[in-house]
């Protein structure tokens, strides 16, 4: 279709993200036709976003969706062409009755006999759309006019009265101390695509403590997103700008967007609008497929938020508990605003979750087993032959760290691996006595291997944020009802010792100013980090020092999660057990009481003891006293009062 003098009607997309993502199409549209005159018709909200624009010539506005209302206004038009990104069935029968020769879009919706040029989306079944990015979709529309394009960049214009209006506003922006960080917590999809409000309040910490830069939190003015704006206010110890009590229209918003230094978003509108003025950017993924708004941008970092349910694609979360989300964590996303805000990051992701492969030469007629490895570490399991169940148990080319002590079900190994290079440990459950896996059953309330119960608290902790060893591999094999064989692997945790080994330099002699400064900061960050554990409801039962390592990065981990369970009735009883485990195990000659209430203090996040404070560090003391006086008859040093 050559250029000519056309009246060409373009039916945009309703949603505003899936408008933003039509403009390469709308690009290519227009310097095709450039002796056309081109109008756009849209609702309000897709007008505003993409006003000014240097693609149409004239703007109809929506006005409701009554076909007859449509129909006429098209007719006033005398439109020779109808481009139709909406995808309704609707669209394309007002098109029909307004008497428009040509009508070009997808066939779907059971419009296809209702266009005179069709287009056929890819599907991957006879129900399901293939995803893919919705970029190329609008721009294969133009390609079928002859308005072919390479330039695949979305793009947006702000209007010079939005910009002076919004400085004006806001003396934040006018002379700003750091960068400008816009937070998009919401999302008109539903509330599945929605990060924790708690973690988004953290992170907008981190960036003001490290940065000192100035929070604006975006909602749109629906209830739902104003009480989202409002917990994270709430949360966060700074002020930070809610714009749902200061609220601002779509022009200011884009010329907020096209000054912020960073804008960290759900899956949603505004993510485009960002992406669109060149910001950089990062987005937070779950529930639905990246492929779909996949853009190619190189200042977009994606966080995916993977869990075995995603992608579903759903508004709603159907689970007991949002897995795809809670994957995604406060340090992940800390870590790529800071390589965006210093390093010029190019485009990246991360995965907030591994993907396990099944084993598929391992099934055997009538075996109820199963061996789930990483992909990244499944050739090189491979090569130490480690490839099933019988395998994994005939295995002893490994130091044997099994202890006296220990059961006779279980064992511990330590071996390496080559690619990538890294130190495993292997625990086994061969038989377990049938008590011990009624008991499990019990604390995890379901039926539950040995292994796949250590596996299932060091997945949702991992989740929740509480950094935990990273599995390798596991499996388990079933008899008629109690299990036969369990396993769980881990990898070494990365340049970190345990904190009953080793702790950092700041407690060695002499106390110097700076070392105390680094004391009291270390003791802080170790009590956010058990009050986050606790947080998720689970307790550890072992909770002693030895089991918390502390890296070079200053990151703590929790390990032998095979004693972590979530408590019913008694939930209190086992957070005094687990807080009365650390004050045991932490070194009188080491930490002071001073550093022991500074500790306590973090954990409840006061700044000073109440009533019911004293009742519990009460309690704490007396089970210390009582944990001392068993070792003092056992022969056994008592660390707290070294």
């Amino acid at each position: 279709m050559q250029d000519a003098k056309y009246e060409i009607l373009v039916w945009l997309p309703s949603p505003m993200g899936d408008a933003i993502l039509c403009t390469p199409a709308l690009r290519a549209i227009r310097r095709h036709f450039k002796s056309s005159r081109i109008s756009f018709f849209a609702n309000e909200a897709v007008r505003k976003v993409l006003s000014p624009s240097r693609f149409n010539d004239i703007w109809i506005q929506q006005h409701g969706k009554n076909p007859f209302k449509i129909v006429k206004t098209f007719k006033e038009h005398n439109f020779t062409h109808a481009i139709l990104f909406k995808n309704s069935f609707s669209s394309a029968l007002a098109a029909f009755m307004a008497g428009i020769p040509v009508r070009i879009g997808y066939a779907r919706e059971g419009r296809g006999f209702l266009l005179t040029e069709k287009l056929y989306p890819s599907k991957s079944s006879a129900a399901k759309f293939k995803p893919s990015s919705m970029v190329c979709y609008y721009l294969a529309v133009s390609s079928q006019l002859g308005a072919g394009a390479t330039d695949v960049s979305l793009e947006l214009l702000t209007d010079p009265q939005d910009d002076k209006s919004l400085r004006t506003r806001f003396p934040e922006i006018a002379e700003p101390k750091g960068p400008i960080v816009v937070i998009v917590p919401g999302g008109a999809f539903g509330r599945s695509k929605y990060w924790l409000s708690e973690r988004f309040a953290q992170t907008a910490d981190w960036l003001i403590s490290n940065y000192n830069a100035a929070v604006f939190i975006s909602v749109s003015p629906n209830p739902a997103e104003k009480q989202i704006a409002k917990e994270i206010c709430d949360s966060s110890k700074f002020k930070l700008v809610n714009l749902a009590e200061r609220p601002i229209d779509l022009g200011e918003l884009k010329s907020l967007f096209s000054i912020a230094d960073l804008v960290i978003s759900n899956d949603t509108g505004p993510r485009h609008i960002a992406i669109a003025l060149q910001r950089k950017v990062i987005s937070l993924f779950g529930p639905n497929n990246p492929a779909w708004t996949e853009t190619g941008y190189e200042n977009e970092i994606q966080i995916v938020g993977d869990a075995p349910c995603a992608p579903c694609d759903k508004p709603t979360c159907k689970k007991s508990e949002h897995l795809c989300m809670q994957a995604i964590t406060v340090e992940m996303v800390c870590t790529a605003a800071k390589k965006l805000l210093e390093a010029n990051q190019r485009q990246s992701a991360f995965k907030a979750e591994q993907k396990f492969t099944k084993i598929s030469d391992l099934s055997r007629a009538g075996s109820r087993e199963s061996f789930f490895c990483d992909e990244d570490y499944k050739t090189s399991l491979g090569e130490v032959g480690l490839t099933s169940i019988d395998a994994v148990f005939s295995f002893n080319e490994a130091c044997n760290l099994t202890k006296d002590n220990l059961p006779r079900h279980r064992s511990r190994l330590r071996f390496e691996i080559d690619s990538p290079s890294a130190t495993l440990f292997l625990k086994r459950y061969n038989c377990p006595p049938i008590l011990t896996q009624v008991r499990n059953w019990l604390s995890a309330r379901r039926r539950i291997s040995c292994g796949l119960f250590e596996v299932e608290p060091t997945t949702k902790l991992t989740a929740a944020g509480v950094n935990t060893p990273k599995i390798i591999s596991y499996g388990e094999q079933w008899g008629i009802f109690f299990e036969k064989r369990s396993f769980i692997m881990t990898e070494k945790i990365p340049d970190a010792e345990s904190l009953e080994r080793r702790l950092p330099d700041c407690f060695s002699a002499p106390a110097t100013a700076e070392k105390v400064k680094l004391r009291k900061n270390f003791i802080a960050q170790l009590a956010a980090f058990v009050k986050r554990f606790h947080e998720t409801n689970y307790r550890h039962r072992d909770l002693y020092l030895s089991h918390i390592f502390y890296d070079d990065k200053g990151r703590f981990c929790l390990i032998d999660l095979a004693r972590a369970f979530k408590p019913g009735l008694f939930a209190g009883r086992f957070q005094i057990k687990d807080i009365a485990q650390l004050y045991y195990s932490a070194p009188g000659s080491f930490f002071s009481r001073t550093d022991r209430l500074r500790f306590y203090l973090g954990y409840t996040g006061r700044s000073k003891l109440i009533g019911k404070d004293k009742v519990f560090i009460r309690k704490v003391i007396n089970k210390a006293g009582r944990m001392a006086r068993h070792d003092v008859k056992q022969g056994r040093a008592v660390p707290f009062a070294s």
